[in-house]
Parts: C-alpha cells; structure tokens; sequence
C-alpha cells in the first residue's frame, strides 16, 4: 500500500510520486448513455452521493482510454461511471469500475484518488473516430464494445475540467468521501449522437452497466485523438486527509 509522505508526496512500489501528475497523452473515446433513476441511486448506496438528474434521468458513461508514457506508465483503461451530486450538491463524474492493464497505475489509483481500478485483460484500438475494446477479468468475459463519434468537431485545444467524486473502500484511503478536478485539453476530437454497440457478460462490472443502460443507443459519443492533463491531490470531504506517518 502507497504511504503519504506529504499533502501530495506519496510513495508507492519503491518510488516516489508528489501530485499533480501530468497526462502526456492520451486517446479518448466517451459515451454517455440515459439511465434509470432508480437503478442508478441503487449502485451508489453508502456513497453519500446521489444521481444528477435532468427531466427524470440519470447518466451513466463508458470511457475508454489509451495512455502514452506518464508518470503511472503506458496502459489502457475502461471506465464505467455516472454523473453524480455530492454534498452541497455538487456535481461531478463517480466511477463504479475502472479496469486498466497496468500494475502501478492499479494500485497508484486506489491508494491516491480512491478510484476502483482492478487488472483487466483488454485489447483497445482505435481508428480515427471508431475505438473497440474486449474486457477479460482473468479468463471471464466482461464486454465487448464498438463507439463511433459524431462528426461536429471541437476547436483544437478544447480545454475541460471534469470533477471526480470517489469512495473505495480498500487502499491507503479506505472510507473517505473524497472530490477532484481532472482538467483535460482536446484535440483532433469530434462529437454528437454517434452510435455504440455492446455485449455483456455477467461479470459484476457487465451487470452494472446493463442496469445503468449502456446496451442502448448513446444519448452522444466523443472522441479526442489527443488529450493531455493533470491530476492532482483530491480533498477529503467531511473529513481529514489520510494521515501520514510519524
């Protein structure tokens, strides 16, 4: 388990990593699909979150990523996640399952964000606004997806700041509310309704997102060829920081 040295030095696998850490670069594809009310604020119990709602649905979003070499490696991630409200209402993205192939960045996402990463076995490409993915949990299938984007594009440099809600509880912060900011910049990147295709299995993560609606149509895909960033320290909310050692 990663230790806190400082409010934003860590050490973890015998290195030493102080936030933030910058995204170099890295292909994005996203999907935003409608979900159940209901079912949602199901899947966020004991979270103190709740779903963000407009005109009586939530909204649940696939991710998937390619990382270039950064400070947590070279590594593909799938991300299934809703749009949440924390306290004082707050909004901002809260991942559910956050599978990637990289040991370092697994553990580095647990212990500093709170993020429910677990090693996945993915092949993940991607072809100009179409990316595709197949998710194995070991030997299990979890999902096979197909996102294509729309075509309206975005302005090269599109900046974006998506905050980030979390709590896992396991890892260096176990049981804390914690709140980020993932300021992102876009480039070669479309968008619009687009269009998705989904298998499912009946892995835990696969019956998440069949609850949450994403063996539907999207409601929008995007896709940004290039994407870099930072993230930094999150706060704990309601609470203190992980306390560091004596």
């Amino acid at each position: 388990m990663a230790e806190l040295l400082t409010d934003s030095t860590w050490t973890i696998q015998g290195r030493t990593v102080t936030l933030p850490v910058t995204i170099t670069r890295a292909e994005v594809s996203v999907a935003v699909f409608a979900a159940a009310p209901d079912a949602a604020a199901h899947h966020l119990r004991g979270t103190e979150l709740e779903p963000w709602t407009v005109g009586g649905r939530a909204f649940s979003i696939l991710m998937l990523v390619h990382y270039d070499e950064w400070e947590l490696g070279v590594y593909d991630e799938v991300g299934v996640g809703m749009l949440v409200a924390g306290p004082g209402l707050k909004m901002g993205l809260h991942v559910l399952d956050l599978p990637v192939t990289g040991t370092f960045t697994c553990e580095a996402g647990q212990d500093f964000w709170g993020l429910p990463k677990w090693i996945m076995q993915a092949d993940l490409a991607f072809a100009g606004r179409t990316a595709t993915v197949s998710v194995h949990d070991g030997t299990e299938f979890v999902v096979q997806a197909r996102l294509v984007a729309g075509r309206v594009p975005l302005p090269p440099g599109t900046g974006t700041s998506m905050p980030v809600w979390s709590r896992l509880g396991y890892g260096a912060q176990a049981g804390k509310l914690l709140r980020g900011e993932m300021p992102m910049a876009l480039s070669r990147a479309t968008f619009g309704r687009g269009s998705a295709s989904v298998e499912l299995g009946v892995h835990p993560m696969a019956l998440r997102m069949a609850d949450l609606g994403m063996a539907g149509r999207p409601l929008f895909v995007m896709h940004a060829g290039h994407a870099t960033g930072s993230l930094g320290a999150f706060a704990t909310v309601g609470g203190q920081h992980p306390r560091r050692p004596s």
